[in-house]
């Protein structure tokens, strides 16, 4: 009985008979079902409901008790006979158990080597990549990469078609797990295979890397791997469309890549419409309006989104389909002040991203939801969102920005502070370094709340480090609108002419990231400083005309301040009497949610106006 139940403990915590009858064969088939119902008698092992011969140890710990009782050269041996009796078991069918077979077969290594080990892991972790299942998928492809004795960092180049396979393999994984400090050792392993596939002249799967979707963090580290691509693939085939879409992300990711990137997308729809395949047709469609987004041209950046999403019903695409939602959403918001028509666009992504088990997606879920949510100033259900977000992804520097800036609202300095120093720590870990720039924009709006001005140090360097990048759109355009604040803040005048002139082609949409700002707010703050009172009045109308209609009641409150501030200052006629009726409703809108930085500071301003 212990014999066959230590085999047993061997095959793994789940066994059938059939697994079980061929390793055990001193015993009579009717003898080992009189051991496992004596088992299951004990409640050593229990059968699995609704299965016929399944059984699984009741406890991990007895399963793992009964294997111990083996010799480490025993134990080694029993896998070696597990594995080769499972494979011939299996037959044809072998690769559906790639993930058991494997694992057995790395337990007998020292016995029978790696050849079998390699292939199941790989087998293994391609089935697990389909499935989603990245870490798992990871955890193979490592797997079969150290028993082949190829490192896992570097560049060296992979030295044959099965170790190109295992590192493109072990690069997607990667990037599917949101480890950002991985990113680079992703783009070096998906390179090392690429340069393979080159040098032996499989040009197919060479392309087929370069056209795997990506984020954008990704895409900045795979463009010279894109573009040459683009020369390998066949002209005006699906392969070179799909190269091109990817090619035009690339472009437009670039300071001044924006025409060069439309090219691109023109080329490669072109060719999708052609071969009337509506899977690159929506890709090249969901990658444009991404890039319209950066560059932030919102009506063709919701127009390329909800385009791109009228074919996702026919097409099995579901990164393209998050990123047209994920631009939809923010066209809909920045540009349009539409919550309720942002809000499906945010639930959908969530849905995907679960289903994808994709960490990268599923916290930017969090991100968006939570922004949705402090938008509203519904407090709480922005916080349980920045909950759930950092308790999976506990580094991310925008769920941290967010939480930090949710406190510092409604005055939890302290709380406001802690997440503070965690953003800090955290913010440049992406070392691709295309992240989503917004620091001097957080900072600068903390130092309003706050009073903080030892923050503004911190604003000036990282608008000096994006300034010597290559980053473009919106991320230069959300720190000049922290350096817009910095301005307005500190009475300089010049500053504030530049930035005027910077940030006036945005006016009526809104900025965000950690906080919403109006531009036309911002606008009026810089009119106000450069002495141009009646153009900081018609700015701060059209703020409070977009977020009163928008139902942006937290920014609806800093402004009513703000313009208050402005109308007192130019003190024409009626302007006291409209600043009192400003600072009532700002008062009004901060004490029903809680903001109790900004009550303090307009009954200093009440205060001041009835003296």
């Amino acid at each position: 009985c212990n014999e066959a139940l230590t085999v047993a403990s061997i095959v793994g915590r789940e066994f059938t008979m059939a697994q079980l009858r061929p390793l055990v064969e001193e015993v009579t088939e009717d003898r080992l079902f009189e051991i496992l119902e004596e088992a299951l008698a004990s409640r050593v092992i229990e059968e699995l409901p609704q299965t016929v011969s399944r059984y699984q140890f009741t406890h991990a710990l007895i399963q793992e008790t009964l294997a111990e009782e083996l010799s480490i050269t025993r134990r080694v041996r029993l896998h070696a006979r597990i594995a080769e009796t499972l494979e011939d078991l299996y037959g044809d069918d072998a690769d559906s158990h790639a993930a058991e077979l494997a694992h057995h077969f790395a337990e007998a290594e020292a016995v029978i080597g790696t050849e079998k080990l390699v292939h199941y892991s790989l087998v293994a972790g391609e089935r697990a990549s389909a499935a989603y299942a990245w870490q798992e998928a990871q955890g193979h492809f490592e797997r079969g990469l150290i028993a082949r004795g190829v490192p896992l960092a570097g560049a060296e180049p992979a030295p044959d078609s099965q170790a190109a396979a295992l590192l493109f393999g072990y690069g997607r994984a990667l990037t599917g797990t949101l480890q950002r400090h991985q990113f680079q050792e992703a783009v070096d392993s998906l390179a090392r295979a690429f340069d393979y596939y080159v040098e032996a002249g499989d040009t197919s799967r060479a392309v087929a890397i370069a056209q795997n979707p990506h984020s954008a963090d990704l895409m900045s580290g795979m463009r010279e791997i894109i573009s040459r691509a683009v020369q390998l693939a066949p002209a005006d085939s699906l392969e070179s469309g799909r190269v091109l879409a990817s090619h035009g992300y690339c472009l437009g990711l670039t300071v001044e890549g924006y025409e060069s990137a439309q090219n691109a997308f023109d080329q490669a729809l072109t060719i999708a419409r052609t071969h009337n395949d509506r899977g690159l047709e929506m890709r090249v469609l969901a990658n444009s309006a991404n890039i319209d987004g950066f560059n932030m041209r919102w009506e063709t950046c919701l127009a390329n989104s909800l385009q791109a999403l009228e074919l996702a019903n026919s097409v099995d695409d579901s990164y393209s389909k998050l990123r047209a939602n994920l631009w939809a959403f923010w066209a809909l918001l920045y540009a349009n002040g539409d919550i309720e028509g942002a809000r499906p666009h945010a639930e959908e992504i969530r849905s995907i991203a679960e289903k994808l088990r994709d960490a990268l997606w599923l916290c930017r879920s969090f991100q968006i939801e939570t922004e949705l949510s402090s938008l509203a100033g519904t407090w709480s259900s922005a916080r349980q969102l920045s909950d759930q977000g950092i308790a999976l992804f506990p580094t991310n520097p925008v769920l941290l920005e967010q939480r930090a800036m949710i406190e510092y609202q409604v005055g939890n300095v302290t709380q406001g502070d802690s997440y503070l120093q965690r953003f800090l720590v955290c913010r440049h870990s992406n070392p691709i370094g295309i992240a989503e720039y917004s620091t001097s924009l957080f900072l600068a709006q903390i130092s309003r709340i706050t009073g903080n001005d030892d923050l503004l140090d911190i604003v000036q360097d990282e608008a000096q480090i994006l300034s010597d990048s290559s980053t473009m759109g919106l991320g230069v355009f959300r720190e000049q609108c922290g350096l817009a604040l910095v301005a307005a803040q500190q009475g300089d005048g010049s500053q504030s002419g530049e930035l005027y002139t910077a940030l006036a082609p945005q006016r009526g949409t809104l900025v965000t990231r950690a906080g919403a700002l109006s531009v036309d707010r911002l606008l009026g703050l810089l009119s106000q400083t450069m002495g141009n009172l009646e153009g900081a009045v018609a700015h701060f109308e059209d703020a409070l005309a977009f977020c009163r209609n928008a139902g942006f009641r937290p920014e609806l409150a800093w402004i009513c301040c703000d313009y208050a501030d402005a109308l007192r200052e130019r003190d024409g006629e009626g302007d006291l009497a409209k600043a009192t009726s400003l600072l009532d409703e700002s008062l009004a809108i901060s004490s029903d949610l809680g903001m109790r930085p900004l009550m303090e500071r307009v009954l200093s301003r009440r205060g001041i106006l009835g003296a």
